[in-house]
């Protein structure tokens, strides 16, 4: 049992520096991919926190909702920090 631990360690640790070698040799080309996909994920993410900020502050009833569920969850973290205490 521990042989295949330790093998699948060395495995799991001969594949990361193959492919840092890969991304330094090749000058990270066939990883861009990931990047872009993060740079893409990072975009939507603010795009998204953009809209949601517009809503809460064009629309009064949104707002309002906004800040009783916030009093609502604020509440609900400080019980359970006191219950913990």
């Amino acid at each position: 049992m521990l042989k295949f631990f330790f093998r699948s360690i060395i495995v799991i640790l001969i594949v990361i520096f193959l492919s840092a070698g890969l991304a330094v040799w090749k000058g990270g080309e066939p990883f861009r991919w990931l990047g872009e996909s993060i740079v893409s994920a990072g975009e939507s993410i603010q795009r998204l926190g953009d809209f949601v900020d517009k809503v809460k502050e064009e629309t009064p009833k949104a707002k309002k909702t906004y800040d009783l569920l916030k009093e609502i969850f604020t509440s609900e973290k400080e019980e359970e920090q006191e219950s913990k205490k």
